[in-house]
């Protein structure tokens, strides 16, 4: 499944900036105003209340995998590319995820190289800078500067399944039936059980997306999965873990970015999502600056489901032991997905017995 919260081929570049610093300034006319004063005071108060409301994000542990039920073929990983610094940070992550700059950065104009006359000019953002200060959670140092602060990058990678058992356990965890790994850092993420075998990657990110809290909210501009590894739910389990960290900071929305082309917006809509107004907007409690806006895109919105009542259960066959999660037929019948129910889903997973097929006909053996 190829999933784009902005397609490359429709994203333009910001208008022009009337001074180019660490950041894209607000457009030139957003500052003209009576009282500039005011308004710069306003703006920065209202970011000091953003910035505490995306502390929580922040608690959840770097670098650590968790499993997600019901996708065994993948771990979930929660990226910091901000240290040491944006600078080393860039890098890792163009290392790293390099399918999420290519989906946005073909067919754009690169930004200047630095000491050149182009560079010193006012000038419009690139996306390809505008990727960069996401994924490096670069912050605002004006109260005019457009603010990338707080981004976290979550990111999939396949996981690595052995067949064999691993060595037998440290003498400390010898009580621990196979699964010796060290204790969940954060138990509301990811599977409720550790993980047997022990959680293990290999090769680099297959999907990758840009987050960031809101009060209210999870906000997601970025989003993209590897070119080899599409159509494969590889972007549907991603929104999956998404919706787990949500549910585990207690955020009872998303809002995404979407490039506004009619084959985006409808895979997003089979995942749940729906438009959103200004109106809609500002009763959720968002203000004008307080997600990042592209050109020819548009918003979307989904409400974080219910957790699926998964259930696990370990399966053995001589050396081998594996857990497995598993959703019961009673759980099935009573959870209603709502991702699928927004567009009608299908009978089974509402639960509803689907009308049994006629039988072939046979026919008439030769003699």
């Amino acid at each position: 499944m190829a999933l784009y919260s902005a397609a490359s081929n429709h994203v333009k570049q910001l208008e022009p900036l009337a001074q180019l610093g660490a950041h894209p300034m607000l457009q030139a006319s957003e500052w003209h105003t009576s009282d500039r004063q005011t308004e710069r005071e306003e703006r920065e108060a209202r970011r000091r209340v953003l910035r505490e409301s995306r502390l929580p994000i922040a608690k959840l542990p770097v670098d650590h995998m968790f499993e997600i039920p019901g996708r065994p073929n993948v771990v979930l990983q929660i990226k910091n590319y901000s240290q040491p610094n944006a600078a080393e940070g860039r890098q890792r992550a163009r290392s790293d995820i390099p399918f999420l700059f290519k989906a946005f950065e073909t067919g754009q104009a690169p930004p200047p190289r630095p000491g050149t006359k182009k560079a010193e000019v006012p000038r419009a953002a690139t996306i390809h800078e505008y990727l960069d200060w996401t994924v490096t959670a670069s912050e605002a140092e004006d109260p005019d500067e457009l603010d990338f602060g707080g981004f976290r990058v979550v990111v999939l990678l396949p996981r690595f399944r052995p067949q064999w058992p691993p060595p037998p356990p440290p003498p400390e965890y010898l009580h621990v039936d196979y699964a010796y790994e060290a204790p969940l850092k954060h138990t509301m993420v990811g599977a409720p059980k550790p993980a047997v075998p022990i959680l293990a990657a290999h090769h680099k990110p297959i999907c990758a997306a840009t987050i960031r809290l809101g009060p209210t909210w999870l906000e997601v501009p970025f989003y993209a999965t590897q070119e080899s590894r599409r159509n494969k739910g590889h972007g549907r389990a991603l929104l999956e873990a998404i919706e787990d960290v949500c549910r585990a900071l207690h955020i009872p929305r998303i809002l995404l970015c979407s490039t506004d082309d009619a084959r985006t917006k409808a895979t997003w809509q089979r995942l749940g999502f729906a438009f959103t107004t200004t109106e809609e907007l500002q009763r959720y409690g968002v203000t004008h600056h307080d997600l990042l806006h592209m050109d020819n895109t548009v918003q979307m919105m989904k409400e974080v489901p219910q957790a699926a009542p998964w259930r696990s259960l370990m399966l053995r066959h001589g050396d081998l032991k594996q857990r497995l999660y598993y959703l019961p037929t009673s759980a099935i019948q009573n959870y209603q997905p709502p991702a699928l129910l927004a567009n009608g889903g299908s009978a089974a997973a509402r639960g509803v017995a689907k009308k049994p097929s006629k039988p072939a006909k046979k026919r008439p053996r030769k003699r």
